[in-house]
């Protein structure tokens, strides 16, 4: 079949972004060798301490809010911060001679205790005392009052292993690219196919979405304009396909839009950046270090069983 140069231009561009997402280390290759040992630590502490692949399962089991974050790489990265940042607080509550909960002195990884902790640590974040503050706070500040990219996205969803239409999955998915490229077949309608073999969740449409999480896939999407697809993406357990049909770009509200919300915006970003930065002192003074590898080589070997959040203060139970 003969195609315009539009056409071609479209089918080079959608094979560039499969090639960048696969330079910024989500490959193609389902099947390919881990790239680390099965024993080996997911984060390490300067004082030799590691949290392992059995530490990650035993806290999972109790943290079932993050059931729905484990299904995906990103996800179990956070978890693994997450668990490095409480078992650092609790170095650090005991240094400072904090005492210990009774039902909690035999857990590593405390979340209660990590908590009170940090609240020793973290200054007070303190409202804008008027509107007159407010304003000042919201003109020094515009990072606090950027509202993220926000797509109309198209998405197909498959787990990594398996077949689909007598195809592995990634070279369906890149079928269905070239045959979407030569118009032979809609997004739509692939989609209606990929839901015949997995339907757990949605397949198609998914509405709007904020673009919010800081992740490989999450920046590639935000970089097309409407029109263009993303992927095939393996991440996780799974292999997936974007399509971006609208786009509303990241802006900073104006402050007409922000002025009734300005005062608890304050606090709240205050709380977020001093979250982020007693984070970044405690994995500084106890030398953590977050083995990337190794917790993608859990996806690899499809082993995971992890209960992943974000990588703040740990949370009250």
């Amino acid at each position: 079949m003969v195609y315009s140069n539009m056409e071609i231009m479209n089918l080079k561009r959608l094979l560039v972004l499969v090639l960048g997402l696969a330079c910024t280390g989500l490959t193609l290759a389902a099947d390919e060798p881990a790239s680390a040992p099965a024993s080996a630590a997911l984060a390490v502490f300067a004082n030799g301490e590691t949290i392992s692949a059995d530490d990650l399962s035993r806290y999972t089991e109790r943290r079932l809010d993050l059931r729905q974050a484990s299904r995906n790489l990103f996800g179990v990265q956070g978890i693994v911060k997450e668990m490095a940042l409480t078992r650092a607080l609790t170095l650090e509550g005991s240094s400072l001679g904090v005492p210990r909960r009774s039902e909690g002195k035999e857990q590593r990884f405390d979340d209660i205790y990590g908590q009170a902790v940090f609240t020793k640590l973290a200054p007070v974040c303190l409202a804008p005392a008027d509107a007159a503050a407010a304003r000042k706070f919201y003109d020094a500040t515009p990072a606090a009052f950027q509202v993220p990219t926000m797509v109309r996205l198209q998405r197909i969803m498959l787990p990594r292993t398996g077949q689909i239409e007598g195809m592995a999955v990634a070279g369906w998915l890149l079928k269905q690219i070239t045959d979407m490229g030569a118009h032979q077949q809609t997004f739509e309608q692939a989609a209606q196919q990929a839901s015949k073999v997995y339907n757990n969740d949605p397949q198609g449409d998914l509405g709007w979405v904020t673009l919010s999480d800081d992740t490989p896939i999450m920046r590639a999407i935000a970089s097309v304009p409407p029109g263009d697809m993303v992927g095939p993406v393996p991440e996780g357990e799974y292999i997936y396909l974007f399509r971006v049909m609208d786009k509303h770009p990241a802006r900073t509200l104006t402050w007409d839009e922000a002025k009734d919300a300005a005062v608890k915006r304050a606090v709240s970003y205050c709380r977020e950046q001093t979250q982020k930065s007693v984070q970044a002192k405690m994995f500084d003074k106890y030398g953590v270090k977050i083995n990337d590898k190794a917790i993608e080589a859990l996806f690899e070997r499809g082993a995971s069983t992890a209960r992943p959040a974000q990588a703040t203060a740990p949370a009250a139970k």
